[in-house]
């Protein structure tokens, strides 16, 4: 039985775990939880927000990922989605980017969307009538990424994949303890961390920090994600408002900011007609890995074919988790 090991316990290293146990394999996870890490710190819209923006293979990746999460659901109750905060709402999308989204969209017949000649809150009425004509895209799923972790480390376990703890510094040295000679591949899916862990000048990745904001209120605002301008905002079933995110190049820089925080809840007065009504607001970050080649680092390593690359991207690398993984398990499978 093929023994992989793979190093990082975020839902890109989990989804890979999944892949290869589904496909026999024997599978170990380094399980290093560090402050920041991308899939605690994530929205849960497993969908491209504004894939204009990005190459046509991270779009094509990004689609992949949509159906294979619609698919992967269906394995699973409705009690059991409860437990991720599973959901499925529609985008509502509008403000400067809706001409470059309605170009795209319009030849995308994969991808369910409507361009609406009506102003937004015909359908949102708390929203300020200001704002005229969006794209409408059903069936979206939503998660609660933290949530969705300790799901995905339950049913891991339950199939019989090891955890355990470790820090690891460099890769070339982890591979010559004697307890590790017995994997025949190693997974590197420690996200904005991967660099660091492989030492390698010519793996180009950095982190990038995203900040959110998590915001609690008394009733039931909106229905819909909202993509506007360059904000995200939704609402969950717990009333909890989530508005997101910035991307900043600041390296390891821990922490939330005030700026941050003032440039999010800009988004908010921009669009709401009343002022918020707030019981609890609570700032989260997250580091996440990004790469110039605007897609998933996935590929064997140029020294050594037992070391795999699969760091997660900067803005979504959740969705793009399966197809992924997939990915990985042709190298080790086939």
């Amino acid at each position: 039985m093929t023994k992989c090991l793979i190093i990082g316990s975020g839902i890109v290293g989990l989804i890979t775990a999944y892949e290869l146990r589904k496909s026999g394999c024997n599978v170990t996870v380094v399980d290093n939880n560090k402050a920041g890490q991308a899939s605690s710190n994530a929205a849960g819209i497993l969908f491209p927000l504004s894939p204009w923006k990005n190459q046509k293979n991270m779009q094509e990746l990004c689609i992949e990922g949509h159906k294979a999460y619609c698919s992967f659901f269906n394995n699973f109750t409705k009690k059991e989605k409860e437990e991720f905060n599973y959901e499925r709402k529609r985008i509502l999308l509008f403000g400067n980017n809706l001409d470059l989204a309605r170009r795209w969209y319009k030849d995308k017949e994969i991808l369910k969307s409507s361009y609406v000649n009506k102003k937004i809150n015909s359908v949102e009425n708390n929203i300020k009538e200001l704002h005229k004509n969006y794209i409408e895209i059903p069936d979206i799923n939503i998660i609660s990424p933290i949530n969705f972790l300790s799901f995905l480390k339950n049913i891991l376990l339950k199939n019989k994949v090891n955890f355990i703890k470790d820090e690891i510094e460099n890769i070339d040295a982890y591979l010559k303890r004697n307890e590790n000679r017995e994997y025949d591949y190693f997974i590197v899916s420690a996200g904005a961390w991967s660099n660091k862990i492989l030492g390698k000048k010519n793996v180009n990745i950095k982190p990038i920090k995203g900040q959110l904001l998590h915001i609690k209120v008394k009733k039931k605002l909106i229905n819909n994600i909202l993509i506007y301008n360059d904000y995200y905002i939704f609402q969950r079933e717990n009333k909890e408002i989530i508005v997101g995110s910035t991307i900043e190049d600041v390296g390891f820089d821990e922490g939330v900011t005030k700026s941050a925080k003032n440039y999010l809840e800009e988004s908010l007065s921009e669009l709401f007609l009343e002022k918020l009504e707030i019981n609890n607001l609570k700032q989260t970050y997250g580091f996440r890995p990004y790469s110039e080649k605007d897609k998933p680092h996935v590929c064997i390593d140029s020294n050594n074919n037992k070391i795999i690359y699969n760091f997660g991207h900067y803005r979504y690398g959740i969705l793009a988790a399966i197809p992924s993984a997939k990915m990985v398990k042709e190298f080790i499978i086939y």
